[in-house]
């Protein structure tokens, strides 16, 4: 399955790069970097495990942009790649493996005009849809403890068909968080669902050292709506034998890609309105 998971990891950062001549939206400077851990349980009914990747929301004056560390690290390095006798050598340089991320979105929210911006990749396409940023019914708690020696703040809101507990520093007056989590009156330092099955874990906040720009790649992007985009998702897992089998799996290895699609059943928003 280990081998089944890379090829549609790679078709789907590939994707992306298709063409090595997308012109680059640049929207504005960044001014803070701030890193969290998310920890999340793929399978409802296996708490055993857990995966773990590193996340970056890049905060500048008026917009923001969430996506995953390893993401960025491979978008980062295939803007220098101009063909792909140039990728294969770097594909193939196995001391330095490319960075794989099985987080496909990046999140933009501009809350000049009250909307959420989600681009995300998959083995269907590109696609892009918009919600509004005010998605968060916050209940403010008198609890307070201190993260990362922040002084925190409590508050709860439900989500997603979840229940969530975040703690946001007033100390750092910036109304933001993890994925599409925002306003609160302090930058969110953690974030959990109660049964803790999607954990966002603040570790670090800078600005950067050399001139950073908050931007995307210009692709032809299928636009949606959330309902959408996610009934298509559902379909592909659901539909994952064929699909594997379109890139040369064998029947067993097919199997197991079923097998495996049916245990990713906790996606971090199940209700999705």
């Amino acid at each position: 399955m280990r081998f089944i998971l890379g090829i549609i990891l790679v078709s789907i950062s590939l994707s992306s790069f298709a063409q090595f001549d997308y012109p680059i939206i640049e929207i504005e400077a960044t001014e803070l970097i701030v890193t969290y851990s998310l920890k999340w349980q793929e399978d409802s009914l296996n708490s055993d495990f857990i995966r773990q990747e590193n996340t970056l929301l890049f905060i500048g004056q008026n917009t923001s942009k969430f996506t995953s560390n390893n993401s960025y690290k491979f978008d980062t390095i295939m803007r220098k790649v101009s063909n792909w006798d140039e990728f294969d050598v770097l594909n193939s340089d196995r001391n330095n493996p490319l960075p794989m991320s099985a987080i496909f979105y990046s999140i933009f929210k501009t809350p000049s005009n009250g909307k959420l911006m989600c681009l995300e990749h998959t083995l269907d396409g590109m696609f892009r849809y918009e919600e509004s940023l005010d998605l968060f019914n916050w209940q403010l708690t008198s609890d307070t403890a201190t993260i990362a020696g922040y002084k925190a703040q409590k508050a709860i809101t439900n989500f997603g068909g979840r229940k969530w507990v975040a703690w946001f520093s007033p100390e750092l007056p910036i109304n933001d968080g993890p994925y599409k989590f925002n306003g609160l009156p302090g930058l969110i330092l953690k974030i959990s669902d109660t049964q803790n099955h999607y954990v966002f874990d603040f570790i670090s906040i800078e600005k950067p050292t050399e001139k950073l720009m908050i931007d995307y790649i210009k692709k032809d992007f299928i636009k949606t709506t959330k309902q959408k985009f996610f009934r298509s998702k559902d379909y592909f897992r659901e539909d994952i034998i064929n699909r594997v089998q379109e890139k040369g799996a064998s029947s067993d290895a097919q199997q197991r890609a079923a097998r495996n699609a049916k245990k990713r059943n906790n996606p971090l928003e199940l209700k999705r309105k």
